[in-house]
């Protein structure tokens, strides 16, 4: 047996037992590129976006550091979903729109909507309508979502002695042609699905809304949309306990002013038609702080008695985007896209049953731990429901929920994918992070250079960072090569 292999088998079977309600709701809550620089209380970046919600929700529960995705959008959600890594599931790096290959209404943008900035991987977009609707490649050479083969949270959920009901709303960006395309997110095991297919809507304020298999046409706010649909549907639950994946398309591109109401700091009065890309950073905050309005909406609109028994877990699904500028001392070439600290170091905020207020932690955790973490939440006997043939990377770290001050469960994690055209890999343990890009390699230690400014000569390395460097390359070498 590899070590690989070993180390996932105790980690995740030999769990600890901890203090859980019975039949918890789940609330995971996905906030599209949103790095921890963005957010105050990381105390990271020099310039934060206005957040009292997730503020006050971070004040309720746990605030995690130390916590990664993967370097975009479409490979955390699947990891997220598998409790398995990017190498196993095949999806490696951001599914394309194929709006051009389906037989989808194009919504009309109404009058005297604000500017939007569209980005493509080169750069500014002439529009939206040319970002998404382009021709795509041949199919052979566009990226694969999950298959269907593989076993999806919700299913599990779904199975168990009480079931759970079910529903996604928002962005999925994990269905493509080859595994149900519109009904991908009810294949994969969700009871109720609304949002946009693929990875952002064409414009916040006219889009392509899919529900349950049927797409329409759509105008209006989207994230104000998906905040409607998640409302309804946690107010339509009765006895069954639920899982909800609530995915907002903010602070996504493109860049744009959010409806005024959705903000309270001097974001208000920045104009709604701008020319130029000077000022994106104030816009991508303005829509941060729009999807903590949302937030703060949302959980509002829940009963003391549902809030209470519910878990909430909030999360970026990776780093800030370049377009963004985003905030000293964050590099803007190594942000969304790359596994440097700005690609993969994302905020996590878990409050829920048991859960001590106002505490930090700092495991080492991957979001492909959500997986089992969720399952243990929910008091789920693993081995009852994950086949002895399938081979997860997730570790719980429910400990460290419900005990901050618990030493983390893992001991390194690892993040890669193939983007920008090139394949990235990183690995960490508690200190040292080991960066390898195509045939460069860079090494750090993170404890005093978290924002990798001085990079280790791998020549001159002694003792503890001598024996870190060896034991990651080791374990990288043994899982992607």
């Amino acid at each position: 047996m590899s070590i690989f292999r070993l180390s996932v088998f105790c980690l995740t079977f030999g769990l600890p037992v901890f203090p859980v309600n019975a039949a918890p709701n789940i609330l995971v809550i996905i906030a599209d590129d949103l790095g921890t620089e963005a957010l105050g209380m990381y105390g990271i970046g020099e310039e934060t976006a206005v957040t009292p919600n997730l503020d006050s929700l971070a004040a309720q529960g746990v605030r995690f550091e130390g916590f990664w995705s993967q370097p975009s959008c479409s490979p955390t959600r699947a990891a997220l979903l598998t409790g398995r890594y990017a190498f196993r599931t095949g999806v490696r790096s951001p599914l394309r729109f194929q709006w051009a290959n389906m037989e989808a209404p194009v919504p009309q943008l109404p009058e005297n909507s604000p500017t939007e900035l569209w980005y493509e991987p080169i750069g500014l977009a002439e529009n939206g309508e040319a970002a998404v609707l382009r021709q795509p490649p041949p199919p052979e050479q566009l990226p694969r979502g999950p298959g269907l083969d593989e076993i999806m949270l919700p299913k599990i959920l779904g199975a168990l002695p009480e079931p759970y009901t079910s529903a996604a709303v928002g962005k999925w960006h994990l269905g493509d042609f080859s595994n149900g395309g519109v009904n991908h997110p009810n294949l994969a095991g969700f009871d109720y699905y609304s949002g946009g297919l693929f990875g952002a809507p064409s414009s916040y304020f006219a889009w392509r809304h899919l529900e349950n298999g049927k797409l329409t046409a759509e105008t209006g706010y989207y994230d104000q949309r998906v905040n409607d649909d998640a409302i309804n549907w946690i107010s339509d639950q009765q006895e069954s306990p639920w899982f909800m994946w609530l995915s907002y398309s903010n602070p996504h591109t493109p860049v744009h002013l959010p409806p005024t109401d959705l903000l309270h700091s001097n974001a208000k009065y920045l104009p709604a038609n701008f020319a130029g890309e000077e000022n994106n950073r104030a816009y991508f905050y303005a829509q941060v702080e729009a999807m903590d309005t949302l937030i703060g909406e949302l959980l509002e609109s829940m009963s003391q008695d549902v809030r209470d028994n519910t878990y909430v877990i909030f999360l970026g699904d990776n780093g800030t985007v370049s377009w963004d500028n985003p905030s000293p001392p964050r590099d803007p070439q190594r942000v969304k896209g790359t596994v440097y600290e700005g690609g993969v170091s994302v905020p996590l905020i878990i409050t829920g049953p048991g859960v001590p207020e106002g505490r930090q932690s700092a495991p080492i955790a991957h979001v492909v731990d959500l997986f089992s973490t969720i399952l243990d939440l929910t008091g789920t006997d693993h081995e009852s429901v994950i086949p002895e043939n399938l081979l997860l990377d997730s570790v719980s770290f429910a400990p460290q929920i419900f005990d901050p001050e618990a030493p983390g469960t893992r001991t390194w994690v690892l993040t890669e994918g193939s983007l920008r055209g090139q394949d990235w890999s990183a690995i960490r343990d508690r200190q040292y992070k080991l960066v390898i890009s195509d045939d460069r390699e860079e090494f750090y230690d993170l404890l005093n250079d978290n924002n990798e400014t001085d990079v280790l000569s791998l020549e001159s390395l002694l003792g503890e960072a001598r024996t870190a460097y060896d034991t990651l390359k080791s374990l990288l070498d043994a899982l992607v090569n």
